[in-house]
């Protein structure tokens, strides 16, 4: 996640994702920063979140799993 690693390096980093909507197959680009702030390009407003996990108690493979 760029949030550790811009913290770790003391850098502000971004992620860029490129992908595209499950329904209309539309191309979508969203961009996240160290501070879980999103931009979207394009005229998209996609549906964002971090999960609050417990990472102690997760006993699945993944959060995938979990949910």
């Amino acid at each position: 996640m760029p949030f550790v690693q811009g913290h770790l390096r003391n850098q502000s980093l971004t992620v860029t994702v490129r992908t595209e909507c499950a329904h209309c197959t539309r191309p979508l680009q969203i961009d996240i920063d160290d501070r879980l702030a999103f931009r979207a390009v394009e005229a998209a407003d996609p549906l964002i979140f971090v999960p609050l996990v417990d990472f102690e108690k997760l006993k699945d493979p993944s959060i995938i799993h979990a949910f």
